[in-house]
């Protein structure tokens, strides 16, 4: 777009109303999920918008096979999470076994000791009357032959509840290794399918409904055409919040950008409302693109500017909103010259001339 300049010195250029909202583009792209081909389009630009209504309608053959491959898994966590409960249950099963081993060899030990001490009670009682005389020597071995063999069966049963013991916690470790396994399985197939869930969300056989994610007004189209091929993250379309502020976005011609600076005042003449009749909205300059920005229409340098009002009146007094999407011309007043730089100007661009 050329620059123009007036007595006033200003810079021209194309303007569009977008919201005040991150980020500086003015607005939330609405982006493809996967690619895939346009099969509807529900929006036109500036059309306003509710939370959940139908943007876009995307086929892709990818979705067919996600929701085979989640009805896959899910079968998997299911058929994991009952083999965890039944294993659950038969360990439970287990453990009382051995619970019920353990006191058992509790009560052998018990019965053991108790016969130890009534074997040396005995054993200490005959060597008395032995020394008396009133206890043959022979019968007195055979107590103590008795005793030993006692001693011996205590002996016997106190190691053999001390590996029920070990088993039993030998069982508890494997079981519960083996538990954090099936769990870590379990938590992973879980993990797929909730992550393919939120793909398929909003899915039906191969088609994707994109559907709007707050109450807003659509900026721009970036798809417009039925059967059109759009790559995973491509933009569709620009949305933004519908009680936003508005700014102005504009399209810079080259030439007149060293001449701009930021806070610089701008005078808005919208399409949608004849000067003659409406005059212009006055704002300032906000912000300047670094480099050129990529958009439909090609690459451009944008300028975001502000507003002093959202409303326009008529000279009879009626009171008109200014909408997001209205475009028209925006007059970047860059400063203002003598007289004498005015009369010297032809001479100036003439030697422009002669030097290229």
């Amino acid at each position: 777009m050329s620059s123009q300049l007036t007595q006033r010195t200003s810079l021209d250029s194309e303007s569009e109303m977008l919201p005040q909202e991150p980020p500086r583009s003015g607005a939330d792209p609405i982006q493809s999920p996967r690619q895939a081909v346009i099969s509807h389009v529900a929006v036109n630009e500036g059309q306003p918008v509710k939370a959940g209504d139908e943007l876009f309608v995307l086929r892709s053959d990818e979705i067919r096979g996600w929701d085979t491959q989640l009805r896959t898994l899910s079968e998997d966590l299911h058929t994991k999470e009952e083999s965890l409960t039944r294993n659950e249950s038969a360990d439970a099963a287990q453990l009382e076994i051995k619970k019920a081993e353990i006191e058992q060899a509790k009560s052998e030990v018990k019965f053991r000791e108790n016969h130890v001490a009534t074997s040396r009670d005995l054993v200490a009682r005959m060597e008395k009357l032995a020394k008396q005389g009133g206890e043959s020597e022979i019968d007195l071995v055979k107590l103590k032959l008795d005793l030993a063999g006692s001693e011996k069966d205590l002996s016997v049963a106190q190691r053999t509840l001390q590996q029920v013991k070990l088993d039993r916690e030998r069982m508890e470790t494997e079981r519960a290794r083996l538990r954090g396994e099936q769990q870590s399985e379990i938590e992973k197939l879980k993990m797929r399918v909730g992550a393919l869930k939120i793909d398929l969300e909003n899915t039906q056989q191969n088609l994707l409904t994109i559907r709007s994610p707050y109450d807003g007004v659509i900026i721009s189209m970036d798809q417009r055409t039925v059967g059109s091929f759009v790559q995973q993250g491509q933009v569709l379309c620009q949305l933004a919040p519908k009680d936003a502020k508005q700014r102005a976005r504009m399209i810079l011609p080259e030439a007149g950008l060293p001449k701009l600076a930021i806070a610089q005042r701008v005078r808005y003449f919208f399409e949608a409302f004849p000067y003659q009749r409406y005059g212009a909205v006055t704002g300032k300059l906000d912000w300047i693109s670094p480099s050129t920005i990529t958009t439909t229409d090609g690459s451009h340098f944008i300028a975001l500017g502000s507003l002093d009002r959202y409303e326009i009146s008529q000279h009879a007094g009626k009171v008109l909103p200014l909408r997001v999407g209205m475009k028209g011309d925006a007059h970047i007043i860059v400063g203002g010259r003598t007289l004498i730089e005015y009369a010297f100007e032809p001479i100036r661009q003439l030697r422009e001339s002669t030097r290229q």
